[in-house]
């Protein structure tokens, strides 16, 4: 048997997150190899559901020094509305308040994964498409892998990103994972409005879920599109789905009001279960997990992707700095490292986005009321509103 391909990083899944990790360290002079189980022709075709991200500054910031042209494929987002169906209070995040130009982009998943791809195969790093690695016994310093069809390769890092169900994550670093089931299912689709967005992107809190109204692209003739991701629970989502496009957009606009005018077509729609998840621990031996393979998020928020993309910040810086001091950067205490920096910030972010959507979520007068109270507290007491704008912006 011939001997196997060695290199520095081996990066299991090229999404977001998993792209843009081999891209970081490729241009670092990195020997990166990245393995994908979909086909190159299903990465190269577009997204039916044309599904989205709110890409936040710092991790457009991030993209851009990886050369990735964020402004050319988002849609500015320059302010947010947050307000509840059955109460007045509300929140208004505007970038200008806090001397920003945006508070990020709206970038729809699949171009800024091709925009990646690109990238990726220009810094040289190997990227194989209709690849599934298996993990074989560790070998003194490296991790072995086994691609299923005779091809075996070494490296000294084995990074996992292949999203929330990874069966490599499973064999590699396996820990207890710590799960929640909202009981809801995301709507999305893309929809025409009567009038344009002006980058504003819009969060209704229904008494089932939240309902956001995002800034999306105009269509080739010019006409206003927006984009959106509907939480509902599970029985009222099915009911929903089941509608034809003209009454779901009747109850569409019944739930989200008159901001855009009249909601005039619909494009596919999509749908997913909602869930959180967290990870007890970020690391094996000479395996990193870091994206939704690590946690995951309500979609309330947008953070999803923004915190993959400050896992790879992260362990970039991580790995760098073992390497600037000739350490072993696949070792456990530099991973170590890693963990401590990540693993906070993943945990509260995925209990809050979870606690503010029981608290929304919820016919409770009183709790009602309490969240009235914060979100006219959020309005009215400048640092509050501040926080607020610094966790959908990222800085």
């Amino acid at each position: 048997m011939p001997d196997p391909d060695s290199y520095d990083i081996a990066v299991s899944g090229a999404g977001m997150v998993g792209a843009a990790l081999a891209l970081a360290l490729a241009r670092e002079g990195w020997r990166v190899v990245v393995a994908e189980r979909r086909s190159a022709a299903a990465c190269a075709a577009s997204d039916p559901y044309q599904r989205i991200s709110l890409v936040n500054a710092a991790a457009a910031e991030f993209l851009t020094d990886l050369g990735i042209d964020v402004i050319s494929l988002g849609t500015p987002v320059v302010r947010m509305r947050v307000w509840d169906q059955e109460w007045p209070g509300s929140i208004q995040l505007d970038a200008e308040d806090q001397g920003l130009q945006r508070l990020g982009y709206m970038v729809e998943n699949r171009r800024l994964e091709q925009a990646l791809h690109g990238a990726l195969r220009r810094s040289g790093a190997a990227l194989h498409y209709d690849t599934q690695w298996q993990a074989g016994p560790l070998q003194d310093n490296y991790r072995l892998l086994y691609d299923g069809r005779g091809t075996r390769i070494v490296a000294s890092l084995l990074a996992i990103a292949e999203g929330r169900e990874s069966s490599l994550r499973d064999q590699c670093a396996p820990a207890p994972i710590w799960r929640e089931d909202y009981r809801q299912q995301a709507i999305t689709a893309t929809i025409w409005t009567e009038r344009p967005h002006a980058g504003v992107a819009y969060q209704r809190f229904l008494p089932t879920g939240p309902l956001a109204v995002l800034p999306f692209s105009d269509d080739a003739e010019g006409r206003p599109r927006a984009s959106i991701v509907w939480s509902a629970r599970n029985r009222l989502a099915r009911q929903l789905l089941a509608l034809p496009d003209a009454q779901f957009l009747c109850r569409l606009q019944e739930s989200f009001g008159a901001q855009l005018g009249r909601f005039t077509a619909i494009g596919k729609r999509g749908h997913h279960r909602l869930s959180a998840l967290h990870l007890s621990r970020y690391r094996g031996e000479r395996v990193v997990v870091l994206g939704d393979s690590a946690h995951g998020v309500h979609p309330l928020a947008g953070l999803g992707v923004n915190l993959g993309f400050r896992d790879v910040a992260a362990l970039r810086l991580v790995l760098l700095e073992a390497q600037r001091q000739r350490r072993d950067w696949g070792s456990a205490q530099v991973l170590a490292q890693y963990e401590a920096r990540r693993r906070p910030d993943n945990l509260i972010t995925v209990l809050t986005c979870g606690a503010l959507n029981h608290l929304f979520s919820n016919r409770s007068t009183a709790l009602a009321g309490l969240r009235d109270i914060g979100l006219l507290g959020s309005n009215l007491i400048p640092p509050v509103k501040a926080f607020f704008i610094r966790q959908a912006t990222g800085l």
